[in-house]
């Protein structure tokens, strides 16, 4: 026996004496894992006899290990010369993650104020026994864990013959029945503490409210269910970074961790299991991820505070259960997508904020909801977002209290159409729609003196929306110190309530152009007439186009030689949708691409493309080419924030592991990511409702093709299948003849079998199937079909021909298959030469 894994296991009781005594060789290399069980003792000196032991004890309940192992130089490969006892197990009192000191950057280290490490090998800390002690003393251990000297306010503590309720910051209370006051709340704010607040507050039997906010201390949660009646706990700008073990805090009805530091993490999910939360204030604490459906388990959240972090991702439509929730404050984040029709399930919200002004990112997009089942509802914020078409004539139709003021901000979305009368029914509405395509303001709304916080009896409709043609920094008038300025220059815009003039924006646009020009290589661009001729309006630059002749909203240089990195500048054209920069070797980068809120069609293939790195940001695109480029691992998550995509195209790279989730996508049409390296099952893209083309062709991937692919697609439309040259195993389902029109490419994978039912669908590869049934698919094992795999209309070379080697469905040639990724040697060949001749073409 060389090698014995026990660990994490149920194993109890004591280590024999003569474990292992019936190994002879005691100067051969022994590997023992007993880690993670519940071992008690001490372990056998006997060990000692071993020249070259690896022993894993950690987290157990050893009280004792022999001295002699601390000198066996050559045990844990050579780490007890080092670090002597310590590499086999962490003294009591001490700890680490492995329980054991690993190296020289992994020491056992002491135990926190408060805290104990009972054992031997101990992985973790635990809140030391204060069972027995008083108020009195539990209250002295905070002091002195906190910095209880150094505190802004002292007074009273820890003095003789003063009662603990006449402590600064503490409060109490009669105990029920009468049994004398005890402590119920802890509120020292802004008090200079310092250190780690102790667990043992939890053990103080009647506590409700922790206050200790605005105090550079860290916080733990475990043994916080000890705390049987804590409600309350406010913890805003310390040094709480983690929450682990708060969801046993059942009790919480309010939690305020704010302005803290999360480093990124997502939400924890034990957070929800806090049934009783009215409410959650997790503002600007960099948490990331994104808002789950478990949200809704918060069914009696009145507040929900989480501006200013970095979720990401659709917002959840369970929001829509919380019926008693009142404030839903969001902003600052970087959600994308629709706000959901199910958010008219908030009956009771009062308050609505969802801007996106600091954030690269185009925010929410879709129709601006009509709010139309919200009875309280009289404050909206969903500024500097994507939000599109008219303000619905319900809007807001069925708000109890039409006479009381209402607030609404859609500053700097893409709201189209005219400001309807309908309006009127609102006595003192504030409304900002500037910065959107607002053509008019039906005329009764600048008659209602209430509006505007009184401006509209002012200055009419200006205080609404500044006329088109004009401008000021607020888009509409609400003193006399800014009025509606006219716009000079030939450039106009049709809109109301501008906040810039257009012949100012495409003067900065000009700037960016010259600069894109002046880094880019503009000298020796294959065509660049006009440029940076101060004579030609720059829609009239090569490659370059105007909306109505106006602002620039495509830039076409496909294939012009254009060299560097383009400045992320280009991004802040308002009006942006098409970036072709297709086949030119450039450094292009994603930064900033958040700022470019209309850019819809971004093709980038064969220009050298090696990092996404920001891509996620870029959720107004719906049609991205990036292939034949020289993209490698895995594709990043952050694709799944490109909510808009239909077509995504990222053949020919060299791609790896597991496809991402689609999920989120749910406007992608087509998906092209052939020959890469990817690996792991299909998935069906049931959520993919509008997904009918899909090529996964030349890639690793494996398993049988999913019964259920495309189930969420309509059956009447026409799809494209192409999943060749891959792993897949098994039967080529039956359930996809629900379509009546497939193109399926299916040649050189591991498959053994067609479904007949497949073979009748006569339409199927453009008529093949009607022609040739199953064989319209598949060459049966025992044939090939040179190219194809199947039998199709083209000759001899397209018949299925016998040949004893091929083992499976579908061969393409005659001859043992080894694995897919023997089968694109040539495409790689392909790929090189291609790029070799596109750089060629981009040089001549």
């Amino acid at each position: 026996l060389r090698e014995l894994y026990l660990g994490a296991n149920s194993l109890s009781g004591t280590i024999p004496r003569d474990f292992l005594n019936g190994i002879q060789d005691k100067s051969a290399s022994i590997k023992v894992d007993l880690s993670q069980n519940n071992l008690v003792g001490t372990v056998p000196e006997k060990l000692t006899a071993f020249d070259s032991l690896k022993l894993y004890l950690s987290d157990n309940k050893l009280k004792a290990l022999p001295d002699a192992f601390c000198s066996k130089a050559s045990w844990m490969g050579g780490e007890v010369a080092t670090s002597k006892c310590d590499a086999i197990m962490c003294p009591p009192g001490t700890y680490n993650e492995y329980g054991r000191q690993a190296n020289d950057e992994t020491p056992c280290g002491p135990c926190p104020f408060t805290y104990t490490a009972e054992f031997y090998g101990s992985i973790e800390c635990i809140p030391s026994n204060t069972g027995d002690y008083s108020e009195r003393e539990i209250l002295r251990l905070f002091f002195q864990a906190t910095g209880g000297n150094q505190w802004s306010d002292k007074s009273n503590w820890l003095k003789n013959g003063v009662s603990v309720c006449q402590w600064n910051g503490i409060t109490c209370a009669s105990e029920e029945g009468g049994a004398g006051d005890t402590v119920t709340r802890i509120q020292l704010p802004s008090n200079k503490l310092r250190g780690t607040v102790p667990p043992a507050i939890y053990q103080l039997p009647n506590l409700k409210t922790v206050d200790v906010s605005n105090n550079d201390v860290g916080f733990e949660f475990r043994g916080i269910e000890m705390a049987r009646v804590l409600d309350a706990l406010y913890l805003d700008r310390t040094r709480v970074s983690s929450l682990e073990g708060i969801g046993k805090a059942s009790r919480l009805t309010t939690l305020h961790v704010q302005n803290n530091n999360f480093d990124g993490a997502s939400i924890p999910s034990e957070l929800y299991d806090l049934g009783n939360l009215e409410s959650l204030y997790l503002s600007d604490s960099n948490f990331g991820g994104t808002l789950p459906s478990d949200i809704k388990k918060l069914d009696d959240l009145k507040e929900f505070y989480c501006h200013g972090n970095s979720l990401t991702g659709t917002l959840p439509p369970e929001l829509g259960t919380l019926q008693n929730l009142k404030v839903l404050q969001l902003s600052e984040n970087l959600f994308v997508g629709e706000i959901p029709r199910e958010f008219d399930g908030m009956y009771s919200l009062r308050s609505l904020f969802i801007d996106s002004y600091t954030r690269n990112s185009v925010g929410l997009s879709g129709p601006v909801p009509d709010f139309n089942n919200m009875e309280y509802l009289t404050e909206i914020s969903l500024n500097a977002n994507s939000l599109t078409g008219d303000i619905p004539d319900d809007f807001l139709i069925n708000l109890k209290n039409k006479k009381s003021s209402v607030v609404v901000g859609l500053q700097d979305n893409q709201i189209t159409g005219a400001l309807p009368q309908v309006l009127s029914r609102f006595s003192k509405l504030n409304i900002d729609v500037s910065g959107n395509m607002i053509t008019k303001i039906d005329g009764s709304l600048c008659q209602l003196q209430g509006w505007q916080g009184g401006d509209v009896a002012s200055f009419g409709c200006d205080a609404i929306l500044c006329p088109a043609g004009t401008f000021n920094q607020y888009g509409r008038r609400s003193s006399e110190q800014f009025p509606c300025v006219p716009c000079e220059g030939a450039e106009q815009s049709p809109y109301m309530g501008s906040i810039i003039c257009e012949s100012e924006e495409k003067k900065k646009e000009k700037e960016i152009l010259e600069l894109f020009y002046n880094v880019c290589g503009g000298k020796n661009w294959k065509n660049s007439d006009n440029w940076m001729s101060d004579d030609v309006d720059i829609c009239h630059w090569f490659g370059i186009s105007c909306q109505d002749g106006k602002t620039v909203d495509s830039i076409l240089l496909g294939g012009n030689n254009v060299v560097g990195t383009p400045p992320a500048k280009i991004f802040e054209m308002p009006n942006l949708k098409w970036l072709w920069l297709y086949s030119n070797p450039i450094n292009f980068k994603f930064d900033a691409i958040g700022n470019a809120k209309r850019l819809t069609s971004l093709l980038l293939d064969q220009t050298g493309l090696s990092s996404l790195r920001g891509i996620g940001a870029a959720s107004t695109i719906e049609d991205l080419d990036i292939r034949f480029n020289n993209l490698k691992g895995p594709l990043p998550k952050e694709i799944s924030q490109m909510v808009s995509l239909k077509d995504f195209a990222v053949e020919g790279n060299q791609l790896t592991g597991a496809l991402p989730s689609f999920g989120l996508m749910k406007r992608l049409e087509r998906l092209r990511l052939g020959s890469n390296r990817f690996a792991g099952a299909l998935d069906d893209f049931a959520s993919n409702t509008r997904l009918k083309s899909i090529d996964v062709s030349g890639n690793i991937m494996s398993g049988p093709i999913p019964p259920t692919l495309l189930k969420g697609t309509d059956k009447d439309e026409e799809i494209y299948l192409d999943l060749s040259s891959n792993n897949f195993i098994g039967e080529v389902p039956g359930e996809l003849a629900r379509f009546e029109k497939v193109t399926i490419y299916l040649r050189d994978n591991l498959i053994t079998g067609v479904d007949p039912a497949l073979c009748k669908n006569d339409a199927w590869n453009d008529g093949d199937v009607g022609e040739f049934n199953c064989d319209g698919i598949l060459c049966p094992a025992g044939t090939f079909s040179e190219d194809y795999g199947r039998q199709t209309t083209g000759g001899q070379l397209a018949q299925c021909r016998q040949c004893g080697k091929a083992k499976y469905f579908g061969a393409s040639f005659c001859g043992a298959r080894s694995s897919a990724a023997s089968t694109r040697i040539g495409f790689a060949i392909g790929v090189v030469s291609a790029s070799i001749s596109v750089m060629v073409i981009a040089l001549i």
